[in-house]
Order: C-alpha cells, then structure tokens, then sequence
C-alpha cells in the first residue's frame, strides 16, 4: 500500500484462491483473502524487510511494518512455496481466482447469491445514514446536563 515494499514474481503463479479462513479473516480484516502461490525461489524482495507474524506453530504471515498491508502466507509443510496477496499485486486484475479454499469456515453472508444482491455502488457510498444509525437528538432535558 504505501511502497515500502516491493517485489517481483519470475515464475508462473498457482492456485489463485479466496482463502476463508478464519485466520485469514482475522489477520486481513476482511470476508477473505485471495491469494495466489508461487515458489519462493521465484520472489525477489526489494526495500525494507517485511515483518513476520506467527500465527500458529507452523504459519509466519509477513506484512509491511509501515502501513501493515498484509503480502505473504508461509507454511512449514511447503517451505519452498509462499503465498502472495493478489491485491498487492500492481495489477491484481492479471490473476483470476480459480476456487474458494476452507468453505467450511465462510461467513454465512458470503454467498454468490447474498453478494450479488446487495445494491453496487461505482464509487463511495453518498447519500443520508437509515434513519436506525441517524444521531439521536437532543431532549430538553439532555441540554446544560
């Protein structure tokens, strides 16, 4: 996100993924992650070195020390592959997910159903809050309290 980190893939990238993971979930702060495998031989790191996370005994998560962006995905059964995020890809648009990994652990409202109903908004969303997340207003009573 903010450059600190850069890197480049030589080889030809594998099992593209949306990860549901709990752990994915809880280290991204989002729905999923999509994720793309390399081998590790193939990634050339470049700028400042990336922080490492442990999140359980056999998985090191690497993230920008900087702006926190989340980059890779380790696991010691493959310590010859990495897996990269595909957004931090200067074109993610490049990769097309080919599967969803660990469906047993989707959020309930993360169905291809549930997703394409909601409303699409090209940009941010404008307009007024619902009238249930508007600010209360003020009583007489609450005035000078």
């Amino acid at each position: 996100m903010c450059g600190a980190i850069r890197y480049r893939v030589y080889g030809e990238p594998y099992y593209v993924t949306h990860c549901h993971c709990i752990s994915c979930r809880k280290a991204s702060g989002a729905a999923f992650v999509t994720w793309f495998t390399i081998r590790l031989a193939e990634v050339e790191w470049q700028g400042e070195p990336m922080r490492v996370y442990h999140s359980s005994a056999a998985v090191e998560r690497g993230f920008c020390p900087n702006c926190g962006a989340t980059l890779s995905y380790q696991h010691a059964s493959s310590p010859g592959e990495v897996d990269l995020t595909v957004c931090s890809l200067d074109d993610p648009q490049q990769l097309i997910p080919e599967h969803h990994t660990w469906w047993s652990e989707h959020l309930v409202w993360v169905t291809p159903t549930m997703l394409s109903a909601l409303p699409v908004h090209l940009r941010a969303r404008m307009g007024t809050l619902p009238t249930h997340h508007a600010s209360p207003k003020p009583s007489d009573d609450d005035i000078g309290l």
